[in-house]
């Protein structure tokens, strides 16, 4: 009798426990691993395991076949040059690097339109008609219009291909697309990292594609072979002025790009920041040597995820908490390291699935009061760091990134930029049109700060009208190239008053450079912002100024 007892509750609870799993599983799948909030997770840990699996694979020799011949900061300071890079010198340095006999030269750069000056056309188109392995840069507009070389460059360079980065949910570049089709299924054209390698391989762009394995969009996994710092990289200053050995880009994919960060060609990847012609070569390495990444797939996932959350609802309707957690735990460690293992192997599983669901249960049977009540001060907390009309930081979350940043300037040399800025006779604008509008002004100008500033910079609301915005490590041109940007960009909005009428808005700033000056006070550099930017005041308004050595402090600031 006893033993059917057993029995029968041992049945009770396997019947339920998989009736659980099974729920919880189809409600993941079919529901929550679509939330942005869950696939970024996801993704974070396929970017910290696929760092672990390159590590254990050890450095990639690969990156060796290519040359990246970079428009860098380097290269803008020795040639003296500003953007639009001169066509002229992009045809110097294709003549000069095809006389060594590079298996194929890849230019990530734009050529629409005709240059103001006909004869820089006319050498780039020269020196690409004296080479029969270039391929050059499109790319698809936002209106969907493939936008090609000006006629001149694409009648004499060997290809083009479009260089159009797939970003994931968060912004970042981990696949690649091999190329577009229109409406009706008919390829349109195959990306720059395609024509690439079948450049190299000798085959058809259609025979280099023919066997990816292709996601649902059309997208695959790229395999980073390394990141910025791992390619072989020659300014193209040097190229320019015959101060490097041509001869190591012989027999190798040559890419030419920019990577200096004030043109904003720069985007998160799998092994972080990147410049897109550097993704390019990533493909093309991708794409020539098949390593791909292969993903696992809904049938293959989905029976890992049933296996680990069985064994979380298990534990979890039948073992202490303290047992529990430490079950789960071991099974999580287990799966990540099966994971890794696979990886190593080009395998792609869903990671966040797994962990979220092994924990859930645990939440859902031992922890609901104390997650509840995380969860709210987790809420709290942001509340109380932000600015509640324009979503920035405030104030003292603002003043705690500003001491951390100075104490790291004295201790450690890392140099900073403070930005303050102030709306033009912003009372005015309240007097005349009402809080209500003013309040749409502050926001449209806080998103103007936040949409033009990097994630590491922080932008705060310093108070009534006034924004601050603390840029760590960068130099002054690169300050003074972004504070203009947002004074154009706040210059150029135009607001609509409930009565049709036209409102434009100015501001005026005043910047600080460590390497400029530096104190151990804060308040000092917190003064000399607002030194710079009283000078910008007085001096008209509408307007950037520096704080310069010998400047007085302001008396007081806010």
């Amino acid at each position: 009798m006893e033993k059917d007892k057993v029995l029968k509750i041992v049945r009770t609870l396997g019947v339920k426990s998989v009736g659980i799993t099974l729920a919880l599983c189809l409600v993941y799948s079919a529901g929550i691993s679509k939330i942005k909030s869950v696939k970024e997770a996801d993704l974070r840990i396929f970017d910290t395991l696929y760092a672990f699996a390159e590590k254990l694979k050890g450095p990639d020799r690969r990156v060796d076949n290519v040359v990246l011949i970079a428009i860098d900061d380097e290269s803008i300071r020795n040639m003296e040059i500003r953007w639009p890079w001169p066509r002229s010198y992009v045809a110097e340095a294709i003549r000069k690097i095809s006389e060594f006999d590079p298996v194929s030269i890849s230019i990530d750069l734009i050529f629409t339109g005709k240059s103001d000056d006909p004869n820089q056309d006319i050498q780039l188109a020269n020196a690409l008609k004296g080479t029969d392995n270039a391929i050059a840069a499109a790319y698809f507009g936002g209106d969907g219009r493939y936008v090609m070389p000006d006629e001149s460059i694409a009648d004499n360079v060997n290809a083009f291909g479009f260089v159009n980065k797939p970003r994931d949910i968060d912004n970042a570049v981990r696949r690649m697309r091999p190329f577009v089709m229109s409406t009706n299924g008919n390829i349109i054209d195959y990306s720059l990292s395609v024509k690439t390698a079948a450049e190299v391989k000798d085959v058809s762009s259609e025979q280099m594609v023919a066997d990816i394995p292709l996601m649902d969009d059309d997208t695959a996994y790229i395999h980073y072979f390394g990141g910025a710092e791992s390619f072989p990289v020659i300014p193209i200053w040097k190229v320019l002025k015959d101060e490097v050995d041509l001869r190591q880009v012989r027999d190798k994919m040559v890419f030419i790009g920019v990577e200096a960060e004030v043109f904003h060609d720069s985007y998160q990847t799998t092994v972080g920041h990147m410049p897109g012609v550097l993704i390019a070569a990533n493909e093309t390495l991708t794409y020539i040597t098949k390593d791909f990444l292969h993903s696992a797939g809904f049938k293959l996932n989905f029976a890992i995820l049933f296996f680990f959350v069985l064994l979380a609802v298990i534990t979890g309707l039948r073992l202490s908490v303290i047992h529990g957690i430490v079950i789960n735990l071991v099974a999580i460690t287990v799966f990540l390291s099966a994971g890794l293992a696979l990886l190593v192997k080009s395998m792609v599983l869903d990671y966040f699935g797994v962990i979220f669901l092994m924990i859930t249960p645990s939440v859902i049977l031992y922890g609901n009061r104390y997650v509840s009540l995380a969860l709210e001060n987790m809420m709290l907390k942001k509340e109380s760091i932000t600015d509640g009309l324009t979503r920035l930081y405030g104030y003292k979350y603002f003043e705690l990134k500003l001491k951390s940043s100075l104490k790291k300037a004295l201790q450690e040399g890392k140099m900073f930029a403070l930005e303050m800025y102030d709306i033009d006779h912003f009372k005015n604008v309240n007097d005349t049109y009402g809080h209500e509008f003013g309040n749409v002004v502050l926001k449209a100008v806080a998103k103007v700060l936040s949409s033009n500033s990097r994630k590491n910079d922080t932008v705060a609301r310093f108070g009534g009208e006034e924004f601050c915005v603390l840029i760590p490590e960068t130099k002054k041109d690169i300050v003074n190239m972004h504070a203009e940007r947002v004074r154009t960009k706040v210059k150029e909005m135009e607001f609509t008053t409930k009565k049709g009428e036209q409102v434009k808005i100015t501001i005026s700033g005043g910047v600080v450079n460590t390497e400029e000056y530096i104190s151990e006070e804060h308040l000092d550099i917190l003064r000399a912002a607002d030194s710079a930017l009283y000078k910008s005041k007085e001096t008209g308004r509408d307007k950037i100024s520096f704080f310069q050595k010998g400047d007085e402090l302001a008396e007081e600031n806010k």
